[in-house]
């Protein structure tokens, strides 16, 4: 993996961090009620497909194909009104 994709990788994981630290023990009905949240969570997640479409696909997409991305965004927002059927990762 280059520099640049572990700068890219960083800031993922950066952007990816304030989520979960801006949802930390909020109920359902919190989430639902706060439209300035919901806007913020989703600029972020467009921030982390930005960065983590600059990631080359040598390296890290490619060794990590096999991951259960669904499944992972759904651990990281549990809030997440998912079209797809949730499944044990």
């Amino acid at each position: 993996m280059s520099p640049r994709d572990l700068v890219y990788v960083g800031h993922m994981l950066d952007m990816a961090k304030k989520a979960v630290s801006k949802t930390a023990g909020l109920s359902r009905e919190a989430y639902d009620a706060d439209e300035n949240l919901r806007l913020a969570l989703i600029h972020l997640v467009q921030v982390i497909g930005e960065a983590g479409r600059r990631v080359s696909p040598v390296g890290w997409r490619i060794s990590r194909s096999g991951a259960p991305w669904t499944g992972l965004i759904l651990a990281m927002f549990p809030h997440t009104r998912c079209r797809y059927p949730r499944t044990a990762t």
